[in-house]
């Protein structure tokens, strides 16, 4: 695909995406480059607000951290496998954590559709937010 065609992509598809994430520089950050580029954000910065916003509120796509205080991106998956609705979201694994491929592997067998690892290139997330939104 050349250059032009990623970039009218990309402009074309307005994407509803959920950040959790405890860190609020990372989420001020993501929320100010991705409302550029036409997308609705919301935030959460830790887990449990991020599970309540996930079942009361559909997102095109979903940005979990997994280590954060208390109650981790791990957790809300596990609640979300629990209640057997986990492969009803596609969530994208954001994280700086020391996690072994195998590990990310099999949150992905698990059900989460995708991970990146901090620290990341903002236009790279962008690109994965949106194939990830097309699955």
């Amino acid at each position: 695909m050349t250059k032009d065609k990623v970039k009218q992509k990309e402009e074309l598809q307005s994407l509803n995406i959920l950040i959790i994430d405890d860190n609020e520089q990372i989420t001020k950050m993501l929320t100010t480059f991705l409302e550029l580029k036409d997308h609705k954000c919301t935030v959460a910065n830790d887990g449990r607000e991020g599970l309540k916003i996930i079942k009361e509120n559909h997102h095109d796509v979903i940005l979990l951290d997994l280590a954060m205080p208390e109650f981790d991106g791990y957790s809300v998956i596990k609640d979300l496998e629990e209640n057997n609705s986990l492969k009803d979201h596609k969530i994208i694994v954001f994280t700086a954590s020391t996690i072994t491929q195998e590990e990310l592997d099999d949150l992905v067998k698990q059900g989460v559709t995708g991970y990146i690892l901090k620290p990341i290139d903002i236009d790279i997330l962008h690109s994965k937010l949106i194939d990830t939104a097309e699955l």
